[in-house]
């Protein structure tokens, strides 16, 4: 195994361990994003640095040279062919939140009518809760989240395939 597809296999796993709980919490209860997402960002950043330290030592070119091994045209066509996936989803992500949102299915629970100072014209307040608000931030980021698991999936998928014929 390369140590392009050892890296991508580790962001792919550090990404599924650190997210899934905090999408669990967070869709339970959307008031607690803040803490979690801190919590959740450290996580990551703990694995991602572990793993590279003991990818780093154990890769037998990278303790001789000190450097990390340069992309190849492979590296290179398989990381495009995830690039545009990822792309494909997050783009997909993107368009059908900003859609849901315009057509407000997010929940707008009161669209009210109110008079000013006894004046007849009326002006529209809308309102939204704030726990609607908080679940359409947290489904974008977990469209995010699943656009980068879609490309390190599909680099790891890429190896995959040239290691078997």
């Amino acid at each position: 195994m390369s140590f392009h597809e050892k890296s991508a296999w580790a962001c792919l796993v550090s990404i599924l361990l650190a997210y899934t709980p905090y999408f669990w919490m967070v869709f339970q209860h959307p008031m607690a994003a803040v803490g979690l997402f801190v919590l959740s960002a450290i996580i990551l950043a703990v694995l991602l640095t572990a793993f590279h330290i003991v990818n780093a030592l154990a890769t037998r070119s990278i303790r001789k040279a000190g450097d990390m091994p340069a992309h190849d045209e492979l590296d290179r066509i398989i990381e495009l062919q995830a690039s545009k996936l990822s792309g494909i989803v997050l783009a997909f992500v993107v368009v059908t939140w900003c859609i849901t949102v315009i057509y407000g299915v997010l929940g707008i629970s009161e669209v009210a009518h109110a008079e000013t100072l006894g004046d007849p014209l009326t002006t529209s307040r809308l309102v939204v809760p704030v726990m609607d608000i908080l679940s359409g931030v947290h489904a974008l980021f977990a469209g995010f989240v699943i656009a980068n698991l879609v490309y390190y999936g599909r680099i790891v998928a890429g190896y995959r395939k040239l290691a078997r014929g």
